[in-house]
């Protein structure tokens, strides 16, 4: 019998923990990074993502968007140089984004799932590792 009460002393507390763990909202996040994307960004990548052509580079199905931590930097940091996108050349400046960790995350997973595109889910607590990851063909505004 205290076999089994000593069991249940280290069992009980595993099962409550997990039982409160909620899970991310994938879809919540992206409509609340669609509001994000309609103030900051759409004036340059445009409504569908399609961006303006020779000026700003598109959003809508490009591999770009996959890498995690240069998408991060990018939005937060900016960019400048030269990138390639779809086999063609961009040179236009980004200034960072001043945003919560949240709301990059949902802004990240609208861009990343929306226009053609289908990523997994960036978490929140994912965009500060990815703020320091050195990025290779990456420079910062």
């Amino acid at each position: 019998m205290k076999k089994y009460i000593t069991v249940l002393i280290f069992i009980i507390p595993v099962i409550f923990s997990t039982s409160f763990v909620q899970e991310f909202d994938l879809k919540a996040s992206i409509e609340k990074g669609k509001s994000i994307y309609e103030t900051q960004c759409i004036s340059c990548h445009m409504t569908e993502g399609e961006g303006i052509e020779d000026i700003y580079p598109p959003l809508a199905k490009v591999d770009y968007l996959m890498n995690k931590e240069k998408l991060v930097q990018t939005i937060l940091k900016g960019v400048r140089g030269p990138i390639k996108i779809l086999g063609k050349e961009y040179n236009a400046e980004m200034p960072g984004i001043e945003l919560t960790d949240q709301e990059t995350s949902d802004l990240i997973n609208y861009v990343r799932n929306s226009f053609g595109n289908k990523a997994p889910a960036v978490l929140p607590k994912e965009i500060q590792p990815a703020l320091k990851v050195k990025v290779q063909n990456y420079q910062p505004y």
